[in-house]
């Protein structure tokens, strides 16, 4: 027991660490730190490089399918002949989801199944059809009478421009409104509207890009179908534009006077 006390007591007052001691301990502690930071560095730099490339490889993949979809798009044909290009996603349900190329954000679009004919895929040039020739849901054309028909629809929604009925409803229209002044200006122009819904739509050649389809019956109605309708619309429109410009010159000459 005094041996125990004498150590203590030999201890006691001496400093644990001298000089070498300390700046052993510092210097190994600055080493360990050093060490943990450089292996720190060397982890963080192979982490951010990994995640460079798997970002590059994101950009790239992104950036080859946006110019797959740009340059190979996908083609909806519509039964009343529209053309929709655009990027096809889903075709599974009652519904055709498509996404639009044509607006800023793409935003996406749902069309029915019931309107659309068959979609052109452009990665493949395979064309899935949708119409079903069925005369119980009202499609009475097989499918090639169809595709006359719609031909017959975008021939005359590009050819077809009424424009003798468009001349002819402005005047009747002007004319009626500067003459008459009141509402019963409006009795002519409507009267005109009707007419015009009966006499015969010729087929305009220049705007029949398949002459060997432009004397069949499926391609003819398509064609009349969509001429009748362009006619009724130009002739509303044009006899109420003349309609307005007769009243206000009317109501100029009368404030002339």
């Amino acid at each position: 027991m005094r041996l125990r006390l004498r150590n203590r007591a030999s201890l006691k007052g001496r400093p644990l660490l001298d000089g070498n001691d300390f700046y052993y301990a510092l210097n190994l502690s600055l080493s360990l730190n050093l060490n943990l930071s450089l292996n720190l560095l060397i982890l963080i730099f192979a982490i951010m490089k990994h995640l460079a490339c798997i970002f590059s490889l994101l950009v790239f993949s992104f950036c080859a399918y946006s110019q797959t979809v740009a340059t190979n798009p996908d083609t909806v044909l519509m039964n009343n002949g529209k053309v929709i290009v655009a990027q096809v996603v889903d075709t599974l349900g009652g519904d055709i989801t498509v996404i639009d190329l044509h607006t800023r954000k793409h935003k996406k679009v749902e069309l029915s199944k019931e309107g659309v004919f068959s979609i052109r895929f452009g990665s493949t040039g395979k064309e899935e059809l949708f119409y079903v020739y069925d005369t119980l849901v009202g499609n009475d054309f097989t499918v090639d009478d169809a595709r006359k028909f719609i031909a017959g629809e975008q021939d005359a929604e590009r050819g077809y421009h009424a424009v003798g009925v468009s001349v002819g409803a402005f005047v009747v229209g002007f004319a009626s409104g500067a003459a008459i002044g009141s509402i019963f200006a409006f009795g002519p122009p409507f009267l005109y509207d009707g007419i015009m819904t009966y006499p015969a739509i010729h087929v305009r050649h220049k705007s029949v890009r398949n002459m060997k389809i432009a004397d069949s019956d499926p391609y003819l109605y398509g064609y009349y179908l969509t001429a009748s309708r362009k006619r009724m619309l130009r002739s509303f429109l044009w006899s109420g534009v003349g309609l307005v410009s007769g009243l206000i010159a009317n109501q100029i000459l009368l404030n002339n006077q």
